[in-house]
């Protein structure tokens, strides 16, 4: 591995990852390149999964996709923001919507980043680093 991986996890700071997309190959991919970096990273490709799933996994971090079909990403990040166990839980809207298109929608549903698709390997590692920060905060509590 180089120094364009995503993160690098010290044990303490492996994170549970779900991803989120009705495009099995983006999930499965992002996927994989956070379980080459440590992370223990699950994909699910609609909604109903997603919120099976995250009530079994119980996340640290969502990247959730928003254009889904039956079940749209911002009804899924209501729906995990109402779940005691994910309260902590970072969800980041990870899609082909730009911010203008969901605007104060975003916000709404509880997500609490938005990126573009193709996300940025650098503020992927960013956002896992502020989570992992955070997983730590709250185990001391």
């Amino acid at each position: 591995m180089d120094d364009r991986n995503i993160a690098r996890p010290s044990s303490s700071t492996a994170l549970k990852i779900l991803v989120v997309d009705d495009k099995p190959d983006n999930a499965k991919m992002l996927s994989l390149l956070l379980q080459l970096d440590g992370h223990d990273a699950r994909a699910a490709f609609s909604g109903a999964e997603t919120i099976k799933t995250a009530e079994d996994f119980t996340p640290d971090v969502v990247f959730l996709d928003i254009g889904l079909p039956v079940m749209d990403g911002y009804e899924i990040a209501e729906r995990l923001r109402k779940m005691t166990a994910l309260e902590n839980t970072m969800l980041v809207a990870l899609t082909g919507y730009g911010p203008g298109e969901g605007g104060e929608r975003y916000r709404q549903a509880g997500f609490d980043y938005h990126l573009l698709k193709p996300a940025e390997p650098e503020v992927l590692k960013d956002l896992l680093l502020e989570a992992a920060e955070r997983k730590a905060a709250n185990r001391e509590l």
